[in-house]
């Protein structure tokens, strides 16, 4: 009787430790699926940064060399369709007026969210000018594979530039 009794037991533990293996393998794989995703994420944010940041570089390029009119090409076209290009034209000669030649861009921060299949990225910056510092945001959006800027803000009060 004794036997049949450490027979049960014993079998009894071991269902209890397959049970374990079983909850440890699914605990296994989802940390790996959560994992994986995390990584794809992330690569994905990685992309959509240096195309972002290759738009701002080039944008940038255009605004040193005083070639606004190419800069317009970087703008989205709802950002065209709200601000006309003249208002934009104008925005950027009043800031060189004010500031002096661009002299250098140095990149501080970015953020990036998907919503609704778009992507949205921005990027702040810190511009040192002839006549001082500038704190400037561009704001991105995902049009059919490419990034266009859809927002532009500079200030020389960082905290005013979020």
């Amino acid at each position: 009787m004794k036997s049949s009794k450490k027979i049960i037991t014993s079998h009894h533990k071991n269902k209890r430790c397959n049970t374990r293996t079983i909850i440890i393998t699914n605990m296994k794989k989802r940390a790996i699926f959560i994992i994986m995703c995390a990584i794809i994420t992330i690569m994905a944010s990685c992309g959509a940064f240096k195309q972002c940041d290759d738009v701002g570089t080039s944008f940038y390029n255009c605004l040193k060399s005083q070639d606004y009119d190419n800069a317009l090409q970087f703008l989205d076209d709802e950002a065209i369709k709200a601000t006309p290009r003249e208002i934009w034209l104008d925005g950027f000669k009043e800031k060189d007026r004010k500031l002096g030649l661009l002299l250098s861009v140095q990149r501080q921060d970015f953020e990036s969210n998907t919503k609704d299949n778009v992507t949205r990225l921005a990027i702040k910056y810190k511009n040192h000018y002839t006549n001082g510092i500038a704190y400037e945001r561009l704001e991105f959006i995902e049009r059919m594979g490419s990034f266009k800027i859809t927002f532009y803000q500079y200030n020389e009060d960082s905290t005013l530039v979020e």
